[in-house]
C-alpha cells in the first residue's frame, strides 16, 4: 500500500462516491478478498498430481509391494 494514501484518506474518497458507485466498490472489494483467501487456503489434489512420480521412477511395484507384506 502507498504509504501517501492512508485509510482516512481512501474513506474521504468514497465518501464522495454516490451510495451505488460505494455498493459497486464494496463488492469488488469483497470479491478481491474472497479471491485471495481461496487461493491460498485450498489446495486441488490435481495442483499435485504427479509429484512423486520421480520417487517411484525407479521402484518396481511388485517389488515394493512384496516388502510392504513381509513386515
Amino acid at each position: 500500500m502507498n504509504p501517501a494514501l492512508s485509510i482516512n484518506d481512501i474513506i474521504s474518497q468514497v465518501k464522495q462516491l454516490d451510495k451505488e458507485e460505494q455498493l459497486t466498490l464494496l463488492e469488488r472489494i469483497a470479491l478481491l478478498i474472497r479471491e485471495t483467501k481461496d487461493k491460498n487456503q485450498y489446495a486441488r489434489l490435481s495442483d499435485i498430481s504427479g509429484i512423486g512420480s520421480s520417487l517411484w521412477s525407479n521402484i518396481s511395484i511388485d517389488e515394493y509391494i512384496d516388502q510392504e507384506r513381509q513386515w
